[in-house]
Parts: C-alpha cells; sequence; structure tokens
C-alpha cells in the first residue's frame, strides 16, 4: 500500500512539474474537443440506435476488427520473415565472397582461373551428354517405339 501512495504522489508531483509545459497542448485538446463535441454528438447518438435496431452490423463489424488484426498479425510475420531470409542470403553472399578472396589469395588468380575453365568445361561436357541423352528419348518417342513393360524414359537406361 505504501509503494502504491508513493507512486500516486510521484506521479502528483511529476504532472505538476510537466504543467506549465502541458498546458498549450491541454488546453488546444480541450479547445478542440469543446468545438467538435456538438457536431459528433448527433452523429453518435444514431451509430448507437442504428447499433441497437441492428445487432447484425456490430457482428460484421466485430468480424472485420479481427480481420484486420489477423491481417496486421500476418504482416509483421511476413516482415519477420523476410528480415531472417534476407539476413541468411546476405551472409551466404559475403562468406562466398571471402571463399572466393581467400581462394584466389591461397592459390593465385592463375591458378584459380584455371580451376574455374576446367570445372566449366566437366560441367558443360555432362550437361551436353545429358542433353543429347534426353534428345534420344524424345526422337524415339515420336518414331512410336514402345519402351519395354510399359516404362518411360528415365528408367529405362539410367546412366
Amino acid at each position: 500500500m505504501d509503494l502504491l501512495h508513493d507512486l500516486t504522489f510521484e506521479m502528483l508531483r511529476f504532472y505538476h512539474a510537466s504543467e506549465p509545459y502541458t498546458k498549450p497542448l491541454t488546453k488546444l485538446l480541450v479547445t478542440m474537443k469543446n468545438e467538435t463535441y456538438p457536431l459528433v454528438l448527433p452523429y453518435m447518438n444514431r451509430l448507437a440506435v442504428l447499433a441497437q435496431d441492428s445487432p447484425a452490423i456490430i457482428t460484421v463489424g466485430i468480424f472485420l476488427l479481427i480481420l484486420l488484426i489477423a491481417l496486421q498479425i500476418l504482416a509483421v510475420m511476413k516482415r519477420v520473415m523476410m528480415f531472417w531470409f534476407r539476413l541468411v542470403m546476405r551472409l551466404i553472399f559475403w562468406g562466398v565472397v571471402a571463399l572466393v578472396i581467400s581462394v584466389v589469395m591461397q592459390r593465385g588468380v592463375g591458378r584459380t582461373v584455371e580451376d574455374i575453365m576446367g570445372w566449366g568445361e566437366e560441367l558443360s561436357t555432362v550437361w551436353w551428354r545429358e542433353y543429347e541423352r534426353w534428345e534420344g528419348y524424345q526422337k524415339q518417342q515420336q518414331r512410336g517405339v514402345q519402351q519395354p513393360f510399359g516404362r518411360g524414359n528415365a528408367e529405362t537406361s539410367w546412366r
């Protein structure tokens, strides 16, 4: 109980200390309320009467509010997931850059380029071999060659 009493005392002291700074804002808010209250009151009364006459409007309003909250939660989840995805992609990118720099520093530019050219040559050879294989399957199918036991392209001869 003493804690609540002390906290209340501190809050009142803070309010009175900050009153000269908050007085213009408080005065503006009170003036705005006094000016808009007569204009808004008829609409608020009509809205209350309409809500009392038709509770379905309130139900639809609550449903729309729940839908809006759910969409906001999904948007936050999307932003969090995209943050982590971008972070991981940046880490992978800079890790590959660091790896390439370390390989070039360790092996030299010439040997690194030779290795990359060799890998590219091997990759193009494998790709061309697979391309010709699948092109042959397509030509067999167009000529109407029946596969044994009804098997398809890749199942008949895998490598």
